[in-house]
């Protein structure tokens, strides 16, 4: 567990290049996808939060051993 920094960081690095590269070539504008972008990464992030808490809670919940 000493690396879970690491790869939170590195996650959350790799999600803001990807979703920033997607952002930049889903509008043709680069004024508009900068504008868009904050929103984006929230969505991303908050989503990525979301499947985290379902993954432990099912974890807790169906793969605890006593």
């Amino acid at each position: 567990m000493k690396d879970l920094p690491i790869h939170i960081l590195l996650f959350l690095i790799s999600g803001a290049i990807v979703v920033a590269i997607g952002a930049l070539f889903a509008e043709p504008e680069d004024d508009a996808a900068l504008a868009l972008l904050p929103r984006r990464l929230l969505g991303f992030f908050l989503g990525s939060a979301i499947v985290v808490a379902v993954m432990l809670i099912c974890e807790h919940t169906f793969a605890a051993v006593s």
